[in-house]
Formats: structure tokens, sequence, C-alpha cells
């Protein structure tokens, strides 16, 4: 049984007019709205999730001569403070000299997908975060 079926069969249970059917309505209704805020997370974590993946399957094993597991690096991520007075300014920046949002999305190589896909979310979650007008 999924949550939402579980969530319907608890609504139709609890119809009646008691303290304890309003009491479980209102807790229903919580529940319904902490789902929408975890899918609402799992869509905004979905493309790092995907870039993870597609690194995880470009793995391979180590060759002949290679004395050790990880490769050069190949994309730097910059972090710094910004500062302003307007109510839109994000608070940081974030960036990398590598990357091309472009050009990078659908990129072979993983390295350059999870930079992007971490950019990105940085900068939605300090959307979501900002403080309203």
């Amino acid at each position: 049984m999924t949550e939402t079926e579980t969530l319907d069969r608890a609504r139709l249970l609890f119809v009646g007019d008691t303290q304890g059917d309003r009491l479980a309505r209102e807790v229903i209704g919580i529940a319904e709205i902490a789902m929408e805020q975890r899918d609402k997370l799992q869509g905004l974590l979905a493309p790092l999730r995907d870039a993870a993946l597609f690194a995880r399957s470009q793995r391979r094993p180590m060759g002949i001569g290679q004395d050790h597991s990880r490769a050069v690096d190949c994309v730097q991520i910059k972090l710094g403070a910004e500062y302003g007075r307007e109510r839109d300014c994000v608070g940081f920046w974030i960036d990398s000299p590598q990357i091309d949002s472009a050009r990078d999305a659908d990129s072979p190589s993983p390295c350059h997908r999870i930079a992007l896909a971490l950019i990105r979310l940085a900068y939605t979650v300090a959307e979501k975060v900002k403080p309203k007008k």
C-alpha cells in the first residue's frame, strides 16, 4: 500500500465530527504537506542524482601502470561571498571556469555533469530561501 493510499483510507475513516476525528484529519493534512515538501526536495536533487549515477556507470578498472585509483582534477568549483543590499542578492557566488552550462549538461565527462548539477542546486536552494518581498 502506498503512502497516498494509506492517507486516502485514513481520510475515509475519520469523517466524524468528534475531537479525535478532527485531530486525525489535521494530522493527515500535516502528512500530506510533508509528502509534498519531500517530493519537491527530491525534484531538486534529481539532476545531481542523475549526474552521480552517470559517473558510476563510467567506472573502469585501473589500467596497467596506474598507481592511484583517482584521476587528476578536471573541474574546480569556486565559492565566494556576494555583497549587496538588494533582497534578490543570493549572498554568495559559485562558479567553475571549466563549466559551460549550455555545453556541459550532456557532457561525456561525469565531473562536468556533477559540477554543473551542484552549481545549479546551490542557486536553486538560494532562490527557495530568499526572503519574501
